[in-house]
């Protein structure tokens, strides 16, 4: 198998054989529109040959790590506070995170990065930026318009990462819900009600629940491997909001005249106004971060004045 040097310190990566039928089905499966302009790798390219307007996301993302575009405020969170660009992301990284997230909205807790690092410290593995030891396959790859993710991000330099003494919150109610179960791979229901996914009908009077001898329960409970309840749908309740409408906030919706113009941006390079950063801490106090320069986005794409 051919391999090409990667810019870090730790290795080559090896250039794969890749699967027309698995790129043609990830396209389609997670809804990717054309003007997102998706493209299967060609036979000697690897993970950092991306063309300039361009980012790189791993099979693995997608199908081990329940990772979804449009990207949730969470995971724009976790690139800003950490400094590296989503293409510089570990897979196992990527199961980690949106495990995090998971359990965290699944028990109703808005999930921010000071609780994170609670669990997990970044390290650098094979050439990638994760946060735990250890390291899964890196397989099938794809490259995308890299408006699809409509924020300010950079590819880090590959420093050296010092280990940090945080302190352990064992006796919050918070962290000792979060440590009781292992990941996952969930299905498109269950990341739609755990709201990972915006995959669901815009117009649907149908609201997703978890069901058990068929009655509602906590969506938690999904996330233990011998429970025994599947995902179903409920009407709405009189005076409800649509489950769309409820849950599109918590995305980052790239403007749809982002893709009127091929691609000139370059490694590094970003949209002029990203959306601002807003962070909820442990103490409920809520900061967002927005320069002078900058403006609001809105849930549907749209910039606010």
């Amino acid at each position: 198998m051919a391999e090409k040097e990667n810019p870090g310190d730790e290795g080559p990566l090896h250039v794969l054989k890749w699967d027309q039928g698995l790129f043609e089905q990830i396209t389609r499966g997670f809804w990717f529109p054309p003007e997102w302009d998706a493209r299967y790798p060609g036979q000697n390219q690897t993970a950092v040959d991306a063309l300039p307007g361009y980012i790189t996301l791993f099979e693995d993302f997608l199908l081990q790590g329940n990772f979804r575009l449009p990207a949730t405020e969470f995971m724009v969170h976790i690139l800003h506070y950490y400094g590296f660009h989503i293409s510089q992301m570990s897979p196992p990284g990527m199961v980690r995170v949106r495990h995090f997230e998971f359990l965290c909205r699944s028990h109703n807790i808005e999930p921010i990065v000071e609780m994170f690092r609670a669990f997990y410290q970044l390290i650098r593995n094979m050439g990638f930026y994760s946060f735990a030891t250890g390291d899964l396959p890196i397989r099938f790859f794809l490259t995308l318009r890299r408006e699809v993710t409509p924020i300010a991000m950079i590819f880090r330099e590959w420093d050296t990462i010092e280990k940090e003494e945080l302190p352990i919150p064992k006796g919050t109610d918070w962290y000792l819900k979060l440590t009781e179960t292992p990941n996952r791979i969930f299905g498109e229901n269950v990341l739609v009600a755990a709201q990972m996914s915006d995959q669901w009908p815009s117009d649907s009077t149908k609201v997703p629940v978890l069901k058990f001898q068929d009655r509602e329960v906590h969506l938690y409970q999904a996330v233990f491997p011998a429970f025994g309840g599947s995902m179903g749908v409920r009407p709405l309740e009189l005076g409800e909001q649509l489950w769309y409408e409820r849950i599109k906030g918590l995305f980052l919706y790239p403007l749809a005249r982002a893709f009127a113009n091929p691609p000139t941006a370059t490694e590094g390079a970003h949209l002029p106004n990203p959306k601002p950063l807003r962070v909820v801490t442990s103490t409920r106090k809520e900061i967002v971060y927005l320069s002078s320069k900058e403006s609001l986005w809105s849930s549907n794409g749209e910039l606010i004045s």
